[in-house]
């Protein structure tokens, strides 16, 4: 099936909402009609199977486009927004991109020789008829959305109608998704953990509130406005609304449920909101784009007595954790975590070379390191690119992050490596107090993991930081983080 089939046909008489924005609301119907006439006027003026470019923050502008493209049998092209010149060209010379849709005020970044649609959004008339059928196989590509590598290039994310359809139906079913269900969404629609509140609210006839304020914080009053049910966010999001908004002392009598992912959210923090809301579920869950969106859940029931995990693999995922021979560990025991299921991407844009080394025996190598329990539950031990080899030993950042958080006057915390010429990698800790930084707290904290932690642990370097870089999916962004201690620029 059309992945956009898939999401507006369940739903395409409904007058209820299925987009909130500052300005105006749109009916499941609405929506329905735009995305079918625009996606006929694609349909009839690039035929099937081109890639179209998408660049734009959330707005009816993005949804629309966004899903003509699938409708109408092309592919998406989803790239972040502040996405630098340097890397939208590398994009654009590697890609065969056939159209762009931009918001206008993006319109300069655009380089010359691409044919740019028209805003408003091109139509084909007024739309009588039902879903637009390129009749394409499931296995055929949707969208491909550009993530950072490692090394900063953009790696171009496949995914097909099929791997949509399966991690949307997925993620429905563990949060009893239903119509009465309405999400604020913080997440841009073009990081994949967005893009699937967009699906899943669409899918289930209930309704997104696109909350775009500068202040993060402004998304308190969106939430109470419009009574919503669900609220999501990365680490970074619940950390600046519990440190620098009233969020823990507000009430939310509608809404039903909190849910996380995007790396790991602090033991402490969890608990702060859930002792605050006590009513409300907390669901922690982890994912990669490379997996369409979600990978595992932990179950709100299991959080306290699996602090700190990820849970099991979601519905029609086979997730496992597995040795150097591709065995599972057995509890105790580290590995990588991998996973098998209709959601795993179809590989990477022009790099099989890349798509050999994360996708091999019909798996998904998701390079996290990782142990279970006797239960089976997951526990996320570090990055296997994050590993810090430093004097021989083996590091992982994880436990040194956790110990740090633990200490009083420590908001945040990001340990990494910097070059050490005697010691090949150096411990490197980043501190975001939640006061003033000074030189007590400074040696405080050293002390704390000299007295605490094995000597190769203790971090080598040490220093505060105002707030922490992020990128475009609002996580930390560790490269530019290194740039910056490497450079000298965080004085103690």
């Amino acid at each position: 099936m059309n992945f956009a089939t898939f999401l507006l046909e369940p739903n395409r008489d409904s007058t209820a909402d299925a987009v909130i924005t500052a300005t105006e609301r749109v009916s499941h119907a609405a929506l329905f009609d735009r995305v079918q006439s625009c996606a006929r006027y694609l349909l009839d003026r690039y035929g099937t199977g081109n890639e179209i470019l998408l660049l734009a923050d959330n707005s009816l502008f993005f949804i629309v486009s966004y899903l003509a493209i699938v409708q109408s049998g092309n592919v998406a092209l989803l790239v972040e927004t502040r996405i630098s010149p340097e890397h939208l060209a590398q994009i654009v010379s590697i890609c065969s991109i056939r159209a762009v849709f931009v918001e206008e005020r993006f319109r300069q970044r655009v380089p010359e020789g691409l044919e740019v649609l028209p805003a408003p959004l091109p139509v084909a008339g007024t739309w009588t008829g039902g879903c637009i059928d390129p009749g394409l196989p499931d296995d055929a590509l949707a969208v491909i959305i550009f993530t950072s590598g490692s090394t900063g290039t953009k790696k171009g994310v496949m995914l097909t109608h099929r791997n949509l359809v399966a991690n949307t139906t997925s993620i429905i079913e563990y949060f009893h998704l239903d119509s009465h269900d309405r999400i604020a969404v913080v997440l841009p629609f073009f990081y994949c953990f967005g893009a699937s509140l967009l699906h899943t609210h669409l899918r289930v006839g209930g309704s997104v509130v696109l909350s775009n304020h500068i202040f993060l914080g402004a998304v308190i009053r969106d939430l109470q406005r419009y009574e919503c049910t669900g609220f999501a966010g990365v680490p970074s999001t619940y950390q600046i609304l519990i440190q620098k908004t009233p969020f823990l002392n507000e009430a939310f009598p509608h809404l039903r449920y909190f849910a996380q992912a995007g790396g790991a959210l602090a033991d402490r923090y969890i608990r702060q909101v859930t002792d605050a809301f006590p009513d409300k579920e907390f669901y922690v869950m982890y994912g990669a784009t490379e997996a369409t969106a979600r990978l595992s859940y932990l179950p709100p029931a299991e959080l306290k007595a699996k602090m700190g995990s990820i849970g099991r693999g979601i519905p029609g995922v086979r997730l496992e954790v597995v040795g150097d021979d591709g065995r599972p560990v057995r509890p105790g025991e580290i590995g990588e975590i991998t996973a098998r299921g209709d959601n795993i991407m179809a590989g990477y844009y022009g790099d099989p070379e890349g798509t050999a080394e994360v996708l091999r025996d019909g798996r998904l190598y998701t390079g996290d390191l990782a142990t279970v329990d006797e239960d089976g539950y997951i526990f996320v031990t570090g990055r296997k690119k994050n590993i810090i080899k430093s004097g021989g030993y083996r590091i992982s950042p994880v436990e040194i992050e956790q110990f740090l958080l633990s200490q009083p006057g420590v908001f945040s915390a990001v340990v990494f490596s910097l070059p050490d010429e005697i010691m090949g990698e150096a411990v490197t800790a980043a501190v975001q107090p939640e006061d003033e930084p000074s030189e007590e707290l400074h040696q405080r904290l050293l002390a704390a993991c000299r007295a605490r932690l094995p000597s190769y642990k203790v971090p080598r370097h040490l220093f505060f930081v105002d707030e922490f870089p992020l990128n475009s999916s609002n996580k930390v962004d560790r490269a530019r983080l290194r740039e910056i201690a490497a450079a000298g620029l965080c004085a103690r």
